[in-house]
């Protein structure tokens, strides 16, 4: 079996449910959404599978010794989605259309040996658009749409038999497209995570993951009368997650299933005292992929969100929500 290029990018929205919010408040919430587990890579595919090796392993040849330090990724996603709720809100939902598009690259640098396990450092930069359709003539809908720029440092240790531990840091900074382009929202968030992968066979992988995230945070104060802290989306997230992967000739099939439990550390609401804001969400989807080229891949994808408030605060942050979609990816290594 050839190795397939995994790509599973998921997006949905995120929105609270506060009837006063601004726009700013609602692409904050959306910029911190937790998204769909990540694929394993093709190098990681192929070492999950059993001691027998490849069967069709295709055209073989030398390999050809890498002239840079590092392995250089230049990536572009575009997809386009229905959202049943962009708002996410407990009621009253609005349906939207999403494009996205996503423009990164990244540098993995030369594995440093330890052990049992191959250390891999990496250091990228990724630019994305969400533009949003609405279709509902109410003005203070309208500006949702927004910029987002990230800066994402990695190491991650490949470890034994097919474990993958990750350590990260990612900076992040949200500007909204209107009424002015602004800086909206700025973010560092530290990351562990820890996966495990599973070959079933030559053409089936499971995947088992759990994590922690720490975000920090500075929003952007809203014009009120009250004061808000510029850190209260500050939080921690906690989650575990499953995927399938079915891989046959060119397609790869995947469903997935991920718990987060977010926990607000200082979370208010109109200028209050901290209110106690945890959240738990449960989200489930389903992607196909087709491999066109060895750089370019096209999927359809769907997936369900619900979330429950657990804390104390003023307001219910709970939603259910449901989207569809289909992507294009282009992939180029050097």
């Amino acid at each position: 079996m050839k190795l397939i290029y995994l790509a599973a990018l998921v997006g949905t929205a995120i929105v609270t449910g506060l009837s006063a919010q601004t726009a700013n408040e609602v692409i904050i919430d959306r910029v911190q959404q937790p998204g769909a587990p990540t694929a394993p890579d093709a190098a990681t595919t192929a070492n999950s599978k059993d001691e027998k090796g490849d069967l069709d392993g295709g055209t073989q040849r030398l390999a050809e010794a890498r002239k840079l330090p590092f392995k250089l990724t230049v990536a572009y996603d575009l997809q386009a989605f229905f959202t049943s709720n962009v708002f996410l809100q407990p009621s009253d939902p609005v349906e939207a259309l999403v494009v996205a598009n996503t423009l990164q690259t990244s540098a993995a640098f030369n594995g440093i040996v330890i052990g049992q396990g191959l250390l891999t450092p990496s250091v990228g930069v990724a630019y994305q658009r969400y533009h949003h359709a609405l279709g509902t003539g109410d003005e203070d809908r309208q500006n949702l749409d927004f910029d987002a720029f990230t800066l994402p440092l990695a190491l991650r240790l490949r470890y034994g038999n097919n474990w993958e531990f990750g350590l990260g840091v990612t900076g992040t900074a949200v500007y909204s497209h209107e009424p002015s382009y602004n800086l909206t929202y700025k973010a560092i968030t530290t990351s562990l995570s820890a996966r495990k992968l599973i070959s079933i066979s030559h053409s089936q992988v499971l995947s088992f993951g759990t994590g922690v995230n720490f975000v920090i945070t500075d929003s952007e104060v809203p014009a009120a009368p009250f004061d808000f802290r510029s850190d209260r989306n500050d939080k921690i997230d906690t989650y575990i997650d499953a995927a399938y992967y079915y891989f046959k000739d060119r397609w790869v099939f995947s469903p997935y299933a991920r718990y987060t439990h977010s926990d607000y550390s200082h979370y208010e609401e109109a200028g209050f005292t901290p209110q106690d804001r945890r959240d738990q969400t449960l989200s489930l989807g389903v992607s196909v992929s087709y491999n066109i080229t060895p750089w370019a891949t096209a999927r359809a994808f769907t997936s369900a969100d619900w979330r429950d408030s657990l804390g104390d605060s003023l307001n219910d942050y709970g939603y259910e929500s449901a989207s569809a979609g289909l992507g294009l990816s282009l992939n180029f290594s050097f």
